[in-house]
């Protein structure tokens, strides 16, 4: 008896199952009735739009239709499950007309159900209003507000030598907030530009400026030494080397990395070869083996709260009375994400282009730097770093 009481089991489930399932496609179905009861809620750019689903089986999905621009058509689509969608792109405050449509499984669509929607002000208008540019080393610094952490882009054009402005840096970015730099110019006044575009290709108005970069130069790396002093933690684990700090190399493996085990704080000295009024640095963070990968940028030993002293007669003895604090510093995952997650633009920004930081002004000229790590982005005991990068003037009375 029990072997025809399965088959019969079986066959009962699956007619339950068919009972909530949606009728097979038919190109000959009917269009179903259009949503009612529409409501509108306005967002940055866009808006929410609530309505009541008709009861009808052949409902597959309902669709919004609208005009970013005269060039730009964009058709959004939320399921049956759902009873709102999310109209964006918008690039101002302007009413905007949106076609709302139920569709059938076969794809006939209802008459139009016509709303209007007036976004709040949209992320490239509101990031524009919080553009600032003031010139730095080797070029100009942006800073930049981004409230509704949109995607956007900022784009630096700078006048080039018959005063054409011409693009200079392009910085993608989702952050609350941040700054970043375009470089490579010389000490001479020029006009300089920003503006905020997003994924729609909808751009913010330009804010202008002249500006006059400050003087700097990437130190010479050759010149660079390991200094080894009491208390100093330059031992390396397997794999790394102290002078892959200063290799030239990066995003393939090269790196400085202390053994696990070695503990927090940690610091490590060397010799810039002659003394150097300072101005930036790059930190290149460790590729692992892969974006989100445990032994690479934001997590693990990675360094995420560090200082760097200077000094131009250290003690032997590893003690802190002959040196200087020239900063403490943060690293910024420009995501934001959890750790683990890392996304294109954090390791763009990273392990490619390098984290870069300013130091502070008046900083005193000094020919030896030592890094100490407070905190790291994982909960290990130890760091590693694949690459530093210095920038400054040597136009000062060298030591050497």
């Amino acid at each position: 008896m029990y072997k025809y009481l399965l088959p019969a089991c079986l066959l009962l489930l699956a007619a339950c199952g068919k009972k909530d399932e949606k009728l097979p496609f038919n190109k000959d179905d009917h269009a179903p009735a259009p949503v009612t009861n529409v409501r509108v809620e306005a967002l940055p750019g866009g808006a929410r739009i609530t309505y009541d689903r008709p009861n009808d089986e052949n409902l597959l999905y309902v669709k919004a239709e609208y005009a970013i621009r005269d060039d730009l058509q964009r058709e959004v689509k939320a399921s049956y499950y759902k009873n709102n969608l999310i109209i964006d792109g918008l690039p101002d405050t302007s009413v905007y007309e949106i076609r709302l449509y139920t569709v059938s499984r076969g794809e006939h669509a209802s008459d139009p159900v016509i709303v209007s929607v007036r976004p709040k002000t949209p992320p490239v208008i509101k990031v524009y209003k919080t553009l600032r540019m003031e010139g730095t080393y080797g070029g100009i610094r942006v800073y930049f507000e981004n409230e509704s952490e949109a995607d956007v882009v900022l784009t630096v054009l700078a006048a080039d030598s018959i005063g054409d402005l011409v693009p200079a840096e392009t910085y993608y970015t989702k952050r609350p907030e941040g700054t970043f730099a375009a470089r490579g110019f010389n000490t001479d006044k020029r006009k300089f530009a920003v503006f905020v575009r997003d994924r729609w290709d909808n751009h913010s108005d330009t804010l202008y400026a002249d500006l006059a970069p400050l003087p700097e130069k990437m130190l010479d790396k050759t010149k660079f030494k390991e200094v080894h002093l009491d208390k100093d933690t330059y031992a390396q684990h397997a794999g790394g080397k102290f002078t892959a700090l200063w290799d030239n190399s990066w995003n393939n493996g090269s790196f400085f990395h202390t053994p696990p085990g070695s503990g927090l704080p940690q610091w490590f000295t060397f010799d810039l070869g002659a003394k150097y009024d300072l101005s930036r640095f790059k930190f290149y963070h460790r590729r692992g083996a892969g974006q989100g990968a445990t032994d690479g940028a934001y997590t693990g030993a990675d360094p995420m709260v560090f200082e760097i002293w200077g000094s131009n007669d250290p003690n032997p003895d590893g003690t802190w009375d002959s040196w200087i604090k020239l900063g403490e510093f943060h690293s910024v995952k420009p995501s934001g994400s959890p750790e683990g997650t890392v996304t294109n633009e954090d390791f763009q920004f990273a392990v490619v282009d390098g984290e870069d930081f300013d130091f502070p002004p008046n900083t005193p000229p000094v020919r030896y730097l030592r890094w100490k790590t407070l905190k790291v982005w994982g909960a290990l005991d130890h760091h590693y770093i694949s690459e530093l990068t210095f920038w400054g003037d040597d136009d000062i009375t060298n030591n050497p």
